[in-house]
């Protein structure tokens, strides 16, 4: 009886540590969802002043305007010929 008590209390111990490491892994998942959360309103204006900025210095990038854009396939003409012999 003894024996069996012992493996009773092992199994019982098992279970218990691993119900104890998942609900301590849900706590922590959903303790960092709630603090991300609670983060948000200061983060998302600052955000989309990034985002802003950014879509600014794209557009005001000459490279991306479609009438600026050179022909690179296509090459110059030298403006000095050298020897015309």
């Amino acid at each position: 009886m003894t024996a069996i008590g012992i493996i009773v209390g092992l199994i019982g111990a098992a279970v218990g540590i691993v119900v104890g490491l998942v609900g301590g892994l849900v706590g922590l998942v959903l303790g960092l969802l709630g603090g991300l959360l609670g983060l948000l309103p200061l983060l998302l204006p600052v955000l989309l002043i990034i985002l802003g900025i950014n879509w600014l210095m794209k557009e005001s990038n000459s490279s991306y305007m479609a009438g600026a854009r050179a022909d690179r396939g296509v090459a110059g003409r030298p403006h000095n010929p050298g020897n015309l012999r």
